[in-house]
């Protein structure tokens, strides 16, 4: 019995300790997630030291910070990507602020049409679009900017009016090509 004991005593103790380091190693990986995340959405403004990302789900854009150390990918995705473009990224929490970490441009579909209610004109330039499946989007003109009855009715939209919109995608986001206001059922 003793010699049992001699065996299953350390066996027991490295058990024990084991156990109690995962426990108490995994808050510590719980928090770090905490401080960093990825988010889909629409941006809205960008500065040369911030942005601003209306994530799908949420009313509200929020303010990510560009820091001074930033990579060239970085550095390159923000040359490149327009504001009413819907993008992807990844930020780490700084204190109270968010700080963008990556960033690149999200394209669902690169041309077609599509039909939805509209969540918002903004700038007087361009209309968030939330189809019945799948998140918002957001669609500017192209061409027709000089056509002034089409810009009248651009103005014109409200938040949940029904609309149908045909667009293709340059370089720099999705353009209406044909805008319909649907009939209120």
């Amino acid at each position: 019995m003793l010699r049992r004991q001699r065996v299953l005593t350390p066996f027991c103790a490295t058990l024990l300790f084991t156990i109690l380091q995962s426990c108490l190693g995994a808050p510590a990986a719980e928090d770090a997630k905490k401080e960093e995340g990825k988010v889909a959405g629409i941006l809205f403004e960008k500065k040369d030291d911030w942005i601003t990302v209306k994530a799908d789900g949420e009313d509200e854009p929020v303010k990510y910070v560009v820091g001074q150390d930033e990579d060239k990918k970085l550095a390159k995705a923000l040359k490149t990507i327009f504001n009413a473009s819907r993008v992807e990224l990844t930020y780490k929490k700084d204190g109270d602020s968010r700080q963008l970490v990556s960033l690149k441009k999200q394209i669902l579909k690169a041309s077609g049409t599509v039909t939805g209610v509209v969540v918002n004109v903004y700038n007087e330039f361009w209309v968030e679009v939330k189809p019945k499946n799948g998140p918002s989007d957001e669609y500017a003109p192209g061409a027709n900017y000089n056509d002034k009855d089409f810009m009248a009715k651009l103005k014109g939209l409200k938040p949940g009016d029904s609309v149908t919109i045909k667009f293709n995608t340059d370089a720099e986001r999705h353009r209406i090509l044909a805008l319909r206001i649907n009939a209120d059922k």
